[in-house]
């Protein structure tokens, strides 16, 4: 009786490089394994940004990017997010401070659509009237930083903390600020619209892309372990004053 050789999966394999987009310098991060070039295009993953700048102070950072065309052995993408650890947010909190926390759709100067979500923590109990004023300066502030900036330029700002800077000049002249953070980003893509979401398209649909396109440039993944598929959850990710509220005094 013939016996019926088993082949090994991982040996079927081909490993392609992951490289960032222009705007964080096309560093080489790392290798994702496939076995054909096909089932890896519109896959999403998520890589820690300190993995890209060697920065240990970016550990709390992650950036999402989604894979849109293979040449050879490399990978392309383009950013369509980033999120700071909500874990790390928390330590931040305590009770005589206050948060206030922004969620904003925007464009950019070059039409690229996205949500920018920002939190800042105050050295200080806010009014009301206070989280009022901060909300509406945070908010004018991001409309004319966008419109007057190309998307890749701006996230290089978000994820290089010199939004965040520039936030915190702005609302000290409100109230006392500990610290503000652009604590995720969403790029608005073709799937997230309503007429693709009743065709089914959800995320899988290949060869569909939004205006992000031209600003994430060839991307890779690293290890299995430190690449992830998108949670459907995360979309409705919004930091609530009940949750953050358990960090200790």
């Amino acid at each position: 009786m013939a016996v019926k050789k088993v082949v090994d999966s991982w040996k079927t394999k081909k490993w392609f490089t992951i490289t960032a987009p222009n705007f964080l310098n096309n560093a080489k991060v790392g290798e994702i394994p496939a076995n054909d070039d096909a089932s890896i295009i519109n896959r999403i993953i998520r890589i820690p940004l300190k993995e890209i700048t060697n920065d240990f102070s970016h550990m709390y950072t992650s950036v999402k990017l989604r894979i849109v065309e293979v040449r050879g052995k490399s990978i392309y993408a383009k950013f369509i997010g980033h999120q700071v650890a909500r874990e790390y947010i928390r330590t931040l909190i305590r009770r005589n401070n206050s948060f206030i926390e922004l969620v904003l759709p925007v464009k950019s100067k070059d039409g690229v659509e996205f949500t920018v979500k920002i939190i800042s923590i105050t050295q200080v109990k806010a009014s009301t009237q206070q989280k009022r004023a901060a909300s509406n300066v945070v908010a004018a502030f991001l409309k004319k930083k966008t419109s007057s900036t190309e998307f890749g330029e701006f996230i290089k700002e978000v994820l290089f903390s010199k939004l965040s800077a520039e936030l915190n000049k702005e609302l000290n002249k409100i109230i006392p600020i500990k610290k503000t953070e652009v604590w995720k980003t969403e790029l608005k893509e073709e799937f997230d619209t309503p007429q693709a979401k009743a065709d089914g398209a959800g995320g899988a649909q290949e060869g569909k892309t939004s205006p992000g396109d031209g600003h994430a440039q060839s991307l890779d993944e690293q290890a299995p372990a430190q690449a992830g598929e998108q949670n459907p959850a995360e979309s409705q990710e919004q930091l609530t004053e009940e949750e953050i509220a358990r960090t200790p005094a």
